[in-house]
């Protein structure tokens, strides 16, 4: 048997395993590997650390479960999950770690020199509340629906597995806290900006709650080909983070000029997404697949990239993304097509 034969033959059993996993555990180990591993923020190595991956990457996997929950119970819809997965990025960022405050954040490379006014480091504050909110919540959540395409719009956690979420990602606070002193990355935030930024999350959440299902108004419009959806996220990708990094290291335009233009790229993104695809009414899981895919493919190809100039194994991870995508990209199409022939079907009998 070929290495072509082979693949697509391991994807089938792996596929087929699949379905023996509860989605909320998929979930819970998908939006870390996401979030730390695909991304590159962390090697193979660091990630497979037990402690490590306890610490650092599982409460990724606690935040994307409380976001979906609660989009369930409420019964509200993908706005909602962007909202949610806004204010886990500013959770995140600005009250575990801190790094949204901290000018000696080790990450922020030219970012500290730049983008660094009133306390608040803002081009970071933006770029990770982005990436969160799109690749630890929305890409995770979407992708592991896809998944289970029957269990969408069920509850995956009782009350108790809710609650042991949320506890969970708020002992991380003081856990960090302690790891943070003993590496010597702490620094005290600015009171005022800390209390804002939980009172953000709250409202943030709030605001999530009170959004309509169908927040915008019904557009018969054909969809666009999932192929244009694909490049949307790739380049809302490579602008954000070419825009965040470009002007730190020449240090212009003003910092106020780039926080727009960064709230402007995602603008238009969302203004085409929403247009496209008759403002979410006209598309199907092939159009947000292929959304979710451009996003990751981002992360994936650089991920690839970094290997040629040290290896570390992300070149490994970053294929293994490439057929993970491309085997669920195949059934999201064939569920979508079955779908369709089972409403040709109904509509031929009814007739």
């Amino acid at each position: 048997m070929g290495l072509m034969d082979y693949i697509p033959n391991m994807m089938t059993r792996i596929a087929r395993n699949l379905k023996r996993i509860p989605p909320w555990l998929t979930l819970l180990l998908l939006a870390p590997v996401l979030g730390e591993l695909v991304s590159g923020h962390q090697s193979p190595l660091e990630f497979i650390n037990p402690l490590n991956f306890v610490i650092l990457s599982l409460p990724y996997g606690f935040g994307a479960l409380i976001c979906r929950e609660l989009v369930v119970r409420w019964k509200k819809g993908w706005l909602s999950l962007l909202v949610l997965g806004m204010a886990y990025g500013i959770y995140e960022e600005a009250i575990v770690v801190h790094s949204i405050f901290n000018p000696q954040w080790s990450e922020l490379g030219a970012l500290a020199n730049y983008g660094y006014f009133g306390g608040v480091n803002w081009t970071w504050g933006e770029l990770m509340i982005h990436f969160h909110a799109l690749i630890s919540i929305g890409a995770s959540v979407g992708l592991v629906q896809l998944m289970y395409p029957e269990r969408q719009h069920q509850r995956w956690l009782g009350n108790k597995g809710l609650i042991a979420c949320f506890v969970g990602i708020l002992l991380w606070v003081p856990v960090m806290a302690v790891i943070m002193m003993l590496s010597k990355e702490w620094a005290a935030p600015p009171l005022g900006w800390y209390l804002l930024s939980w009172f953000a999350v709250f409202v943030l959440g709030y605001v999530a709650y009170r959004l309509p299902a169908q927040s915008l108004h019904f557009v018969g419009r054909i969809p666009a080909r999932p192929v244009w959806f694909f490049f949307l996220g790739l380049i809302n990708m490579f602008a954000f983070f070419f825009t965040v990094f470009l002007t730190a290291d020449y240090s212009t335009p003003p910092l106020v000029v780039t926080a727009l233009m960064l709230l402007v790229i995602d603008g238009v993104t969302l203004w085409l997404a929403l247009r496209w695809s008759g403002n979410g009414y006209g598309w199907d899981g092939r159009h947000y697949f292929a959304l979710f895919a451009g996003f990751l493919a981002f992360f994936i190809f650089f991920s690839i990239d970094k290997d040629f100039e040290k290896w570390q194994g992300s070149a490994i991870i970053g294929l293994i993304a490439i057929i993970a995508l491309w085997y669920l990209g195949r059934f999201v199409a064939r569920h979508v097509r079955l779908q369709k022939e089972g409403r040709q079907s109904i509509r031929a009998d009814s007739s």
